[in-house]
């Protein structure tokens, strides 16, 4: 009753057919350890990866990265993957990495930014520093002399970008909010570089030892009395499905 809606729910959202059942193991593995229902890990990662493409990250790559924000900031799983269908296309579409994306919630939630309110403030970043001829790329361009979409193609990182920005508003004299036309998004970006964005570049850090982090937290949670329990019931539900099988053409 939980494995079936969410197998049919992963194929709706696009998982291949070959590859549906190790998409689940990772997704069921993402809702043990963090605590959330199979059908919202499935929704989460399936997001992540209906926006980069399952050729640029993989199923466990984007629940390791999810587990690795919830271990940095304070936020869970749960929340991450609800929240994650407003930042993760548009990023994509940038070309900044999904580490990034989850490194910089990781921060805002870090500093007490609420999940839905961080995920809808880097939101209104990206959009504003992507758009052409906003406030926000007229900056960036005088910076950095093109747009952070050839920037980030042109091998630099996100938190480089944010960073520049930083260091031009602090040489004019000005704050990062007088850069950007939404205060949403000035927002975002005076958080994840009030510290000149030291913080920011140490958590990006952490994303790029994120693997096993999906395992890690399903071997804790796995090795609990009410995961022990969950077993005992699953098995007893197969052992009685095995014996209808068996006794059905008897009873016919």
């Amino acid at each position: 009753d939980e494995v079936i809606p969410s197998l049919y729910q992963s194929i709706s959202a696009g998982v291949p057919k070959d590859s549906v059942f190790e998409f689940l193991e990772v997704s069921t593995k993402a809702a043990r350890g963090g605590l959330t229902d199979l059908s919202v890990a499935v929704d989460g990662i399936s997001s992540v990866i209906n926006s980069y493409g399952s050729e640029i990250i993989s199923a466990t790559e984007a629940s390791d990265l999810m587990f690795t924000a919830v271990k940095l900031g304070k936020t869970d799983f749960n929340q991450l993957s609800t929240e994650l269908y407003k930042v993760a296309p548009i990023a994509a579409s940038l070309g900044i990495d999904f580490g990034a994306v989850t490194a910089s919630l990781a921060n805002l939630t870090a500093k007490g930014v609420p999940t839905a309110q961080a995920a809808t403030q880097l939101k209104a970043a990206f959009a504003e520093l992507g758009k052409e001829g906003t406030k926000a790329d007229k900056a960036f361009r005088e910076l950095s002399g093109k747009s952070l979409t050839d920037f980030l193609k042109g091998g630099g990182k996100f938190e480089d970008a944010l960073i520049m920005m930083k260091e031009g508003a602090d040489k004019a004299g000005v704050s990062v909010l007088d850069m950007m036309s939404s205060i949403e998004a000035g927002q975002a970006i005076l958080a994840l570089t009030a510290d000149g964005g030291d913080a920011l570049n140490a958590t990006m850090e952490e994303m790029s030892n994120a693997a096993g982090a999906t395992d890690a937290a399903f071997q804790t949670m796995d090795s609990s009395m009410s995961a022990s329990f969950d077993k005992i019931k699953a098995n007893l539900s197969v052992m009685a499905i095995e014996t209808g099988e068996r006794i059905a053409p008897i009873v016919a």
